[in-house]
C-alpha cells in the first residue's frame, strides 16, 4: 500500500514536471541570471531533503482525500491559463505550487498536506519575484542603505555627504543601485534563517521569529557594507566587492545564531 501511494504521488509528480515545463523553465532562467534568486536552486533541494528526512512520519498517514484538492486543481488550472496568455512567470509559478498542493490533497487528503506545511511554505522563497511589489520596495531600500550608511560614516568622524541614494565621502562618491537595496540579502537571508530554525531548533514559532530578525538584520548588514564600499573605494567592484558580499552574509549569520540565543534566554525566563 505505501509503495502504491509512493508510486501514485511520483506519477502525479512527473505530469505536473510536464505540464509546467515552461514555467519551470522560466524560473530556472530566471534563478540562474538574476543574482537576486541564486537560492532558488537551493529552496527544492532543501525541500527535497525535508520530505525525505520526515517520510517516517508522513508514509505512515492514512489516506483521506478530499474534494478541495480538485478545488485546488482547478485554481492552478485557470491561473497557469492566465499566466500563459500575458500574467506572467509570477502567476504561473503560484499556479505551479496550487497544483502541487491540490494533487496532495487529492491522494493524501489533510493529513498529508498539515505534513507538508512547512516544505509548501519553504516553496515560496523559489517563487520568482513580482515586479510590481519589487518596484515598490527597492528604491525605499536603496534610500534607507544610504541613510543608515551615512549614519555610520558620520559616527566614526568621517565627512560624507548624501543626496538621495549618492555618497560622497572625503570626494570619493558612490551610488547605491538597486543590486545594493538589500533584496539580495533579505531573501537568501530570509530563506536561511527558516531553515536553520527548522534544524537547530523544536518550537516552530522559532522559524518566524528568525525570519522576522533576518529583516533589519539584512537591512542592517547591507548598509554596513555600503559604508564599507565608501570607506574603501577597492571594495566597490570586482573580487574584492564580491568578497566583501559573503563576508557580511557570514556576518549575518552569526547575527541569526546570536538571536536564536536571545529569543531562548527570553522565552526560558518568561517560563521559569
Amino acid at each position: 500500500m505505501k509503495a502504491t501511494r509512493f508510486h501514485i504521488l511520483l506519477l502525479s509528480a512527473t505530469l505536473i514536471i510536464i505540464c509546467f515545463a515552461p514555467t519551470l523553465r522560466g524560473m530556472v532562467d530566471q534563478w540562474w541570471t538574476d543574482e537576486d534568486m541564486g537560492h532558488g536552486f537551493v529552496v527544492p533541494v532543501v525541500i527535497m531533503w525535508i520530505l525525505w528526512r520526515e517520510r517516517s512520519r508522513w508514509l505512515v498517514l492514512p489516506t483521506q482525500w478530499t474534494l478541495w484538492g480538485f478545488v485546488l486543481l482547478a485554481a492552478g488550472a485557470m491561473l497557469q491559463l492566465m499566466g500563459a496568455l500575458g500574467a506572467g512567470l509570477f502567476a504561473s509559478s503560484v499556479a505551479f505550487l496550487i497544483t502541487i498542493a491540490g494533487t496532495v490533497l487529492c491522494f493524501g487528503g489533510m493529513p498529508l498536506f498539515r505534513a507538508w506545511t512547512f516544505p509548501f511554505l519553504l516553496a515560496l522563497f523559489m517563487l520568482p519575484k513580482l515586479a510590481v511589489v519589487y518596484n515598490q520596495v527597492t528604491l525605499p531600500l536603496q534610500l534607507l542603505a544610504t541613510r543608515i550608511a551615512a549614519g555610520v560614516l558620520s559616527i566614526g568622524s568621517i565627512n560624507v555627504v548624501r543626496e538621495g541614494n549618492i555618497l560622497d565621502v572625503a570626494g570619493h562618491r558612490i551610488s547605491v543601485v538597486e543590486a545594493c537595496s538589500g533584496i539580495r540579502y533579505l531573501l537568501s537571508l530570509g530563506f536561511v534563517a527558516v531553515v536553520f530554525a527548522y534544524l537547530a531548533d523544536a518550537k516552530p514559532w522559532m522559524r518566524i521569529a528568525l525570519l522576522a530578525a533576518s529583516v533589519p538584520v539584512a537591512i542592517l548588514a547591507n548598509a554596513l557594507r555600503v559604508a564599507a564600499t565608501g570607506l574603501l573605494p577597492v571594495l566597490d567592484a570586482g573580487a574584492p566587492h564580491a568578497i566583501s558580499g559573503w563576508f557580511v552574509f557570514v556576518i549575518c549569520l552569526a547575527m541569526l545564531v546570536l538571536a536564536r540565543r536571545l529569543f531562548n534566554a527570553a522565552y526560558h525566563r518568561y517560563h521559569a
